[in-house]
């Protein structure tokens, strides 16, 4: 993949221009809390997070998995804090406000430098997840239509405004290499379609040099670069401002906010000001990938569960449309009470050339340096425990119990990582992790499976919101085993394999069964052809189309 600046400046004046701006990040993270400070100066610099991570004990160890949000990981370090050592109580707070506790802990009183962190912290989301959109941006009625019923304006090639989180390369994950794809099918479509990125980044990311705007395999990508780092609570503020000045420049027909709800909210401000129409991209439920990671049902009784669906529910009644990437996802905006004709599905595709003939499984195992023994498991996945993979592990152990040689592949980083390393080691599971992979180079991965396995657990968040990966390990002709949850369901071709989520031992025969010859070719070949005629960029952009046509715009072309 091409990137390009265009900045006519070189890196090093780009550096020293972007100077303020990094260190006044990590300053304000460091007074605001050394842990997420040395959090995001790892992130920026991982060998700094490396020497960091083999020189701390208990406290410090839990620290870092509040500054990571590692919420599970903390609440098993407390559980073994040392009964002498000092600082109980602060980090007590510290996992109260990490499970979503925000009114109680910030109303504690504290007497130590942990604990009025977690209050001081406390306070900061109460008043940024408990500020409202402005009434002039918001929709006076969910249930009014998004326009009068109007013939949409005919031009000549629409222009949207992407407004998203962070981007590729510098972040690697679901939602940036949709937003790449989805860029990318416009422009190849004839639309000009741009993207801008949240201020600061990348440079919060460790991009000291970067350019206000770059160019990434053809598709412009936009950076809100502030001189200073604003505060978590001006961020409202300011990020709009800097919105403003861009599409100015660009003079969109829509605006198109992607999940967070923090993108669409600066969309709204910008296009109610300059009367342009603002979808949203409803890419997940981010209060319940939240709940799944800090307690589970449990946490959906706590305050910051309840103002982030709040958020999210408030961004959905204002958007003059609504793209989400399945018809479980649809349902469930609908049930919130938005009408049904502004809600639109755009499930998730893959580009064509992931059709392309597959890598002899053999060869691509050369490549990749892999021994596979005799049955090769897996996915390419962000590490979450929602995912199922723990639950994997145990099916493949228990197909090594009966003799198979069997092993796992598991392409990705995330939380939940190094316990299924010890999981796997534990178990006498071969597990080969190579963490995350750029994404132009995950195909010979896919290629090198027997079995593409999605064992997602059953959860609020598993059963809504679909995922990419099996959609690309298809169109490579790999046969998928899922988790039989509506979200799962939705990305495998008719009439694949859908197992009981949690349920091992009917995991370990299905996997068995399909990497049989035969029915893995048949599987393959199946999914292949049900993705090429219904999952490719191409095949989803006429869902695009209506939308915008639904807000006042329609491309000469279609």
């Amino acid at each position: 993949m091409s990137i390009s600046s265009a900045h006519p400046r070189p890196k090093i004046w780009r550096a020293a221009q972007r100077l303020p701006l990094a260190v006044s990040g990590a300053a304000r993270r460091f007074a605001e809390d050394p842990a997420r400070g040395w959090a995001a100066l790892g992130r920026a610099v991982p060998r700094v997070g490396r020497w960091r991570a083999a020189r701390v004990g208990t406290p410090e160890r839990f620290d870092a998995a509040v500054a990571h949000d590692r919420y599970v990981e903390a609440v098993e370090l407390l559980q073994t804090w040392p009964v002498d050592q000092a600082g109980l109580e602060g980090a007590r707070l510290a996992l109260a406000r990490m499970g979503g506790d925000l009114t109680d802990v910030a109303d504690a009183p504290t007497h130590d430098a942990r604990g009025r962190r977690a209050v001081r912290i406390a306070r900061q989301e109460l008043a940024t997840l408990g500020s409202v959109l402005p009434v002039w941006a918001a929709r006076q009625s969910a249930q009014s239509p998004s326009h009068p019923v109007v013939t949409p304006h005919v031009v000549d090639s629409l222009r949207i405004v992407h407004v998203v989180t962070n981007s590729l390369p510098a972040v690697q994950a679901g939602s940036t290499i949709r937003t790449q794809r989805v860029a990318r099918a416009m422009r190849d479509h004839g639309w000009d379609a741009q993207v801008v990125t949240r201020p600061g980044f990348p440079v919060f990311h460790g991009d000291v040099s970067a350019a206000e705007r770059v160019t990434f395999d053809s598709v412009p990508y936009h950076r809100l670069l502030p001189g200073m780092a604003p505060s978590a609570t001006r961020m409202l503020e300011v990020y709009p401002r800097l919105l403003d000045s861009v599409v100015a420049q660009l003079q969109p027909h829509i605006l198109h906010g992607a999940s967070d709800h923090v993108n669409t909210r600066a969309a709204l401000e910008v296009g109610r000001r300059r009367g342009i129409p603002v979808a949203y991209e409803a890419r997940t439920f981010f209060e319940e990938t939240w709940a799944a990671t800090h307690g589970g049902d449990s946490a959906r009784t706590t305050d910051t569960y309840h103002l982030l669906r709040a958020r999210h529910d408030e961004i959905l009644r204002a958007a003059d449309a609504i793209t989400t990437l399945g018809e479980g996802m649809r349902q469930e905006i609908i049930r919130r009470g938005i009408p049904a004709d502004r809600v639109f599905v755009v499930p998730n595709a893959v580009s064509e050339e992931f059709l392309e003939p597959e890598t002899d499984r053999v060869e691509a195992r050369r490549l990749l340096g892999i021994d596979a023994g005799e049955l090769l498991v897996g996915s390419v996945a962000t590490l979450y425990s929602y995912e199922g993979f723990d639950m994997l592990i145990d099916a493949v152990a228990l197909l090594r119990g009966q003799g198979v040689d069997a092993r796992v592949l598991l392409v990705g980083d995330g939380p939940q990582r190094q316990a299924l390393v010890s999981q796997a080691q534990a178990l006498d599971v071969p597990l080969i992790s190579p963490g995350r992979v750029p994404f132009e180079s995950v195909r010979p991965y896919f290629d090198a499976l027997d079995v593409c396995a999605v064992p997602r657990i059953d959860d609020p968040i598993t059963r809504l919101v679909t995922a990419l990966k099996p959609l690309e390990a298809q169109a490579r002709g790999v046969p998928v085993v899922g988790s039989d949850v509506p979200a799962v369901a939705e990305v495998l071709a008719p009439g694949s394999v859908l197992v009981p989520a949690g349920d091992v031992q009917s995991w370990a025969e299905a996997l068995i069964r399909v990497a049989e010859p035969v029915v893995r070719t048949q599987m393959g070949d199946m999914g292949r052809e049900w993705v090429r005629a219904c999952r490719t960029w191409p095949s989803v952009m006429a869902t695009y189309a209506s939308a915008y046509a639904s807000m006042g715009y329609e491309a000469a072309d279609v």
